[in-house]
C-alpha cells in the first residue's frame, strides 16, 4: 500500500512539474482602429453600415472577443449643422403672380426656392425675408420645432409681358441630424 501511495505521489508531482513546463496559451486583447469619420448625408436611405448589426444610428464598438480580425464601414448619426446644400429640407414651394408692390424684393435670382436659398447663402437665421406662419400645419415642423418660411417678390417685367409681381414663398425645415461614416478595423493583439 505504501508503494502504491508513493507511486501516486510521484505521478502527482510529475504532473504538476509538467504543467509548469507546458507552453502558456497566448492571451489577446481586441483593438479598435477607427479612421477619421467624415460627413455623408442627411438621408437615411442613402447610407449603408457594413458592421455587424448594420445599425446606422449608433457607433459600432468591437466586441471583447473575436475569432479573427475584420474591417467594416461604420455609419452613425451625428447632431449639428449639415453641409450647406443639405441644411434645409423644402416642405412647400409657392410661386404665383400677385398685383402688389414687390416688397420685400427678391435678390437677383430665378423664381425658385432653391435659387432663393442659394441667394441667401443657405442662412435663414436672421433673414429679413422671414415670415411668421403657423408651423402646426406641417407635421415635420412638430418633430424639430425649427421651420422657417421666407417670402419675396420679383418685380413685374413689362418688357416680357409680366405685369404683376411674382411671389416666391418657401417653407423649410432645418436639418440638425446627419450621418457620418468611417472605416473600422477590429483586430486581436497579443498582450
Amino acid at each position: 500500500m505504501k508503494l502504491f501511495s508513493v507511486c501516486i505521489l510521484c505521478l502527482f508531482l510529475g504532473a504538476c512539474a509538467g504543467a509548469g513546463l507546458a507552453p502558456a496559451l497566448p492571451r489577446y486583447r481586441v483593438v479598435t482602429d477607427r479612421e477619421t469619420p467624415y460627413y455623408l448625408t442627411t438621408d437615411a436611405d442613402a447610407v449603408e453600415d457594413t458592421c455587424p448589426g448594420n445599425d446606422i444610428l449608433k457607433q459600432y464598438s468591437c466586441p471583447r472577443k473575436i475569432d479573427e480580425d475584420f474591417s467594416c464601414f461604420d455609419v452613425y448619426l451625428a447632431q449639428g449643422s449639415p453641409v450647406n446644400s443639405q441644411r434645409y429640407t423644402l416642405l412647400q414651394e409657392r410661386v404665383e403672380r400677385q398685383a402688389v408692390t414687390p416688397q420685400p424684393q427678391c435678390p437677383a435670382m430665378e423664381a425658385t426656392c432653391e435659387a432663393f436659398l442659394q441667394a441667401l447663402n443657405y442662412n435663414l437665421e436672421f433673414s429679413w425675408y422671414l415670415v411668421n406662419f403657423p408651423t402646426s400645419s406641417f407635421p415635420q415642423c412638430k418633430e424639430t420645432y425649427d421651420c422657417k418660411r421666407i417670402d419675396c417678390y420679383l418685380p413685374p417685367e413689362p418688357e416680357n409681358g409680366i405685369k404683376e409681381s411674382t411671389l416666391v414663398s418657401c417653407v423649410y425645415k432645418r436639418n440638425q441630424l446627419f450621418f457620418v461614416g468611417s472605416e473600422l478595423t477590429c483586430s486581436r493583439q497579443e498582450r
